[in-house]
This record gives C-alpha cells, structure tokens and sequence, in this order.
C-alpha cells in the first residue's frame, strides 16, 4: 500500500479508491519571454498583469515588478501545441502555464499516438526555438489502489465544553497562541485574504459551519487544477481535507444552547485552490500548485496555506531525494519561495513523516521562505509523528509549532471533531497570523514572520523538532508595535465597548504585573461611575503567566464602568485583599 503523503492528515488508514489511469505530462521549459505582449516599462503593466488588490499588495511593501510577473510567450505556447496538430488529431494540449518558472505543461494523448510517436513529438519539441528544457512531470497507472483516510467521530466529548463559550471546543488550540487577544482588540482577519491550496473542499458550500462566511461573499473559488484551473463549484464536491483545514481558521458555529467553534480567523475572506488529486502521488501534481500560487498571487491574496507535502511518489523514479532538501530543488519549493517575494506569506505543513523512514519535512517546507508548522499537542508536546529538520543545508525546519495532536476541527457533515496531522496545526497557525496581520496592514509580510518566529517559546534555542516553537501571537502583536487596548498598564479588557451580543467581558491580566502573592485567589469588583459596588466575585490564580477570566456583565445598564482586581499583597500574605490594577470599559444601551 502506497503511503498518502500529500496530506497532511494522520490517522488510521482504512477505505480504498480504485486504480486510475490518466494521459502523459511533459514539463516544457522556455529560454525567453520574447513576445509575451507587455513591455515592464510601460505606465499601465501593473493593470495588465496583476489584480487591482495584488498591486496594492505590492505598492504598500514596495515590491517592483520584475520579469516574473510576465506572461508566457502567446507564440512560444503555439509553436509547441502545433506539433504533431493536423485537421483532425490534437496530439498535445496544455495543461497549465507557469510565468514564474516560463514554460507549460502539456498532456500527450495516448489515445491518438503510440509510444513512439511520442518521443518523436517530445524529440521534435525540444528542438524548436526557444525551448530548453522538456521533461516528464508523468502520472502512471497505479495498480496499488490510493488509501482513503477514515473519518472517526471524536471521543474526547469533554473538550467541547471547555473554555469560553465563542470559542468551545477550538479554544485549547487558539489559547495556546494567544491569538484571542489579537481577536479581543477587533482583529480576526477582516481585509485579508488567504489562499487555500488543497485537494478538496467537500460541502464547503452546504456547511453550516462555513454559512457565516458564504454569507459575507468570503468564500471564493480559485480554481480546480488538476481539471485545468476551471473556476469549477465541482471542488464542493471533491475531497474532504480541505474543508476540514478551512474549517480551523473560517469555522464558526454559533447554536444557541448547542455546539459552539471559531477559527483562528473567522474574517478573512478565503480563496480555495484544488491542487492535489487524492487518487494519484506524482510529480505533475506540484506544478498544480505551482499553477495556483500564481492565480492566488495574481488575485491579490496575503498569505497561503498548503497542508500537503511530497516526497515519494507511485512512480519510484519520481521520488525526490533527502540531500535534496535544500530549499532550491523541488518545483513546489522554488515557488513557494517565490510566492514569498512577491509579498505573500506562506505556510505549509511540516509533513507527518516523524514516524517514517523519511522522517523529515516534506516539499515544500524546505524553502527558506517557507513558514514550515510542526505539531504539538494542547500541552505544548511535540507530536512524534510531525516530523523533523534539518534541511540538507542545515537549517532550522519546522520553522514553527502549533496544535497538531488532537486538533479540533469540524466534519464536512457539520459535526466538531478531532484529529491529529500538521493539515491542522499549519491552517491553525496560519488563521492565527492572519488576524495578526490584520492588526497590523501597513506591516509587510517579512515584518510578520519575524514576529512570530521571534516569539516563538524556543526562539534563543531552536531545535529540529518544534523549530522556534510555539508563536505567542500578543507578544508578536506588542513587538510590531501593537498595544493594550486600555488605561491601565497591566489589564486588557475586551470587548470594550461590550453590548448585549457579548457573552461576557474578558479581562487578561500578566501574572507577574500584579501586586498580590503568588497563588492567591483573586476578587474581582465592578464599579459603576460613582464608585458604587456593582458586582463583586473571586477567581482562583492559574499557574500560566497570562491569565485570563470572564466577568458576567448582563446586569449592568448602559455606562461607564471600573473593573478592579483584589489580591493579597505579595509582601504580606496575612493582610488584607488590596487593589492591585484596574482598567475603565463601557457597557452599551441594551
């Protein structure tokens, strides 16, 4: 049985798909662009090539236009598709063009010619102007039937009570990256945009968890790539990991005494790319994705996230090698590298190799550019199946960590879940940067990166396990010169103004910024404009230096309120509860 490496999902596998049988793909590969229609110094290129929203993306991190954003050659295109072309018989059709690499792929109709007939076209390409590379980017007849991963329905029912009620059953995965504060100061991606590159998005369009999205427009197809890049709604009817990786970042359920979930950025609009056919492992499939990353460019999208990574393949001679890990072999790997200059961020699953004998990351997490997510479990425990760096260069891989073991997500059928796989810690960490990224849009993407891997748990030591670790998304914010939402220098309060849609105010406070003994209960007071007593009640400290309570507010009228917190002091555990912060927040007419 052949190994699924091109996703990143790990679980048992079970169900079987039948044998298939596909045409012939060739890499063509062109020497110029003479004649590709557009001249860079023209005053009106940028309108030609590129989407009024990826030029502003370009304008706003002073990223020119190079020859990259070119088109292919109309005439070299023609030249090679004419080979072999009489009335009656098209031997050779394009599959996909790439601007960033200057060539095609093309498909050779075994139908119409014999095996000879095509190593003379392929002979009689290689030859004509312009061409200097042709080679095989093939998909076989596999007669070892592809797995199919089982959808098991989660045991740990438990967990979808825990934490805050918006969040239920996603919050250990979003705590642990303390991006709910990012969302608690209004920032949960709204404006950006992310390119999802996946193999399927199975009932995204029926889904009630996706219903908010589609009903605000933010759910957008890019385009079906291994059919041709048709802008097709038949990816609502494919495979069913990328619903479930859109689902951790987009996912929001919000039933009235039911199951409650939010992703790590419930406001960004998303455009969904289907690169990965399920039934097949060759080399074709990341020019797919090399395909689509130019279309998401092209479209104006702010960062991708691919939970798919290749290394072997059904055909043995495609495989890629290990000392070829290095960030510049791999088409998928030098694309996404690319992607990355034109001013996107790019994550991808790290693979779920940890456990194989390949045990390393997979392409294209090698690309230096490339923000490569390990998994870890809600406890911060690197999972063993994530798998490891180096790169065959050395350098630090995975790049970054979130939760992988356990993570929760929801089904196609609408039903909250739980799985394990870097597929869930990448789009997890991905939703998290975009809502930081939102908070901060002036910042170009190389600023964001930084950020987050600066605040990685691990960023002063690094390992090839976790890389520099799990990202605290608030200090990343506080580093690219975000601040508390607030008067006091040791609480936030959010949401502030609260209104009668809000379940209750947050109130996060640092530990260590309190004037109270370690360990010791809180009391918590709220106080109208007057400094009358509205509301009073005590927390118990938890042991994690940034703490977070919920304060009940349906009581109080519309006002301007103070919210004091009261602790024993830290030089006299036998005194009396003292004030130790405070912070002003405004309750709305209701």
């Amino acid at each position: 049985m052949k190994a699924l490496a091109s996703l990143g999902l790990w679980l048992t596998l079970s169900v079987m798909a039948s044998a298939q049988v596909a045409p012939l793909h060739h890499w063509v590969g062109f020497a110029d662009k003479a004649g590709c229609g557009v001249d860079l110094a023209a005053p009106n290129a940028g309108t030609l090539l590129l989407s009024p929203r990826a030029l502003e993306r370009r304008q706003r991190q002073g990223i020119p236009l190079d020859s990259l954003d070119l088109p292919v050659s109309p005439a070299r295109i023609a030249a090679v598709l004419a080979v072999g072309a009489t009335e009656d018989i098209q031997p050779i059709h394009m599959l996909h063009r790439s601007k960033w690499f200057n060539g095609i792929v093309i498909t050779l109709d075994t139908a119409v010619v014999d095996s000879a007939g095509m190593a003379a076209l392929l002979q009689e390409i290689a030859l004509l102007e312009g061409v200097v590379e042709v080679r095989r980017a093939q998909w076989y007849q596999d007669d070892d039937p592809a797995p199919v991963l089982p959808q098991l329905r989660s045991a740990h029912a438990p967990l979808y009570q825990s934490g805050p009620v918006p969040y239920g059953a996603s919050w250990p995965q979003v705590r642990q990256l303390q991006v709910d504060l990012i969302h608690g100061l209004g920032h949960r991606g709204g404006g950006m945009m992310v390119g999802v590159l996946d193999s399927g998005f199975d009932r995204v369009d029926s889904n009630p968890a996706f219903a908010r999205a589609r009903g605000e427009d933010r759910i957008v197809i890019g385009g079906n790539f291994p059919n041709g890049g048709g802008i097709s709604p038949w990816i609502y009817d494919e495979h069913y990991h990328g619903a479930m990786v859109l689902s951790t970042m987009v996912g929001f359920l919000d039933t009235p005494g039911g199951q409650h979930y939010m992703g790590t950025a419930p406001d960004a609009t998303y455009v969904l790319f289907r690169t990965e056919d399920v039934g097949w492992e060759h080399l074709v499939e990341e020019y797919h994705w090399v395909a689509a990353a130019e279309r998401a460019d092209s479209m104006g999208c702010d960062i991708l996230n691919t939970s798919l990574g290749y290394s072997l393949f059904d055909a043995g001679s495609e495989n890629h090698d290990l000392s070829d890990l290095d960030g510049d072999t791999f088409p998928i790997t030098q694309a996404s590298d690319i992607a990355a200059t034109r001013g996107m961020l790019v994550f991808n699953s790290a693979g779920n190799s940890g456990n194989s004998p390949w045990q390393k990351v997979t392409a294209p997490a090698d690309g230096d550019s490339v923000i490569a997510v390990g998994a870890v479990d809600s406890f911060g425990t690197h999972a063993t199946f994530s798998s490891y760096g180096p790169t065959a260069d050395g350098r630090i891989k995975p790049d970054l960590c979130a939760t992988g073991r356990s993570a929760v997500y929801i089904h196609p059928d609408g039903s909250i879940r739980d799985g394990n796989g870097t597929s869930f810690s990448s789009p997890i960490l991905c939703g998290a940067a975009t809502s930081l990224w939102s908070a901060h849009p002036e910042k170009p993407a190389w600023a964001i990166r930084q950020a987050l891997i600066l605040s990685g748990h691990q960023s002063q030591a690094p390992d090839t396990l976790c890389g520099f670790g799990i990202p605290n998304l608030w200090q990343a914010h506080l580093s690219l010169g975000g601040r508390f939402n607030r008067e006091a220098e040791d609480l936030l309060i959010y949401p502030n103004p609260i209104t009668a849609a809000d379940d209750g105010l947050r109130v996060v406070f640092e530990e260590g910024n309190l004037l109270a003994a370690a360990g010791s209960a809180l009391t918590w007071m709220v106080s109208d404009g007057r400094g009358r007593m509205i509301a009073v009640g005590a927390i118990e400290r938890e042991k994690e230096p940034l703490t977070t309570l919920t304060v009940p507010v349906d009581m109080l009228e519309a006002g301007t309120y103070t919210l004091t917190l009261y602790g024993v002091p830290e030089e006299d555990a036998s005194a009396s509860p003292t004030p130790t912060s405070w912070a002003r927040f405004i309750v709305e007419s209701r």
